[in-house]
């Protein structure tokens, strides 16, 4: 079974959306990190963690944008989406010019915002399918068929004996 392109695209958001997230997170920790003998990217190479903050943001919002295009969701999904992933992709471009504190720790606490907020808005704007035809609406129910009137079972009956089976 092949996997479809819209779970592609939602492991791809999944995905990018961890790198702005844990390096914001552990660029506040980075000096415990360092303590403790851990081989961090935000300890060894912090540079290349700010910019990958910048990058994936922008990673997500073009993976966001691409859902329409494969019929994934509808392009009010596209477009309910863009504020949120230009915000933050904005924080990021902050985190990586002021590379403080403050500055990550804003990133990572609009990311724990905006991965069930996008996902929200994901649902709301997803595309039905019906045998394998895409809607942008709901399809509607369908009924099941009408049922017959239960009828009324006799008692079991005993099966005759034969003295040939016990014998």
């Amino acid at each position: 079974m092949c996997v479809s392109v819209g779970a592609w695209l939602l492991a791809g958001v999944m995905y990018a959306w961890q790198f702005p997230h844990f390096c914001a997170l552990s660029w506040n920790l980075r000096g415990d990190y360092s303590r403790a003998g851990y081989r961090m990217m935000c300890v060894l190479r912090p540079a290349v963690c700010r910019r990958q903050s910048v990058q994936y943001s922008l990673l997500v919002t073009a993976l966001c944008l691409a859902m329409p295009l494969y019929g994934v969701t509808t392009w009010t999904f596209a477009i309910d989406s863009l504020p949120l992933n230009v915000y933050l992709t904005l924080l990021a471009c902050k985190f990586y010019t002021r590379a403080d504190s403050s500055s990550a720790r804003r990133l990572f606490h609009f990311s724990l915002i905006h991965l069930p907020a996008l996902l929200a808005l994901l649902l709301l704007s997803k595309r039905h399918t019906s045998n394998n035809t895409t809607t942008s609406s709901r399809a509607p129910p369908t009924e099941a068929p009408p049922t017959e009137a239960p009828t009324t079972l006799s008692p079991p009956t005993e099966a005759p004996t034969s003295d040939v089976a016990h014998a």
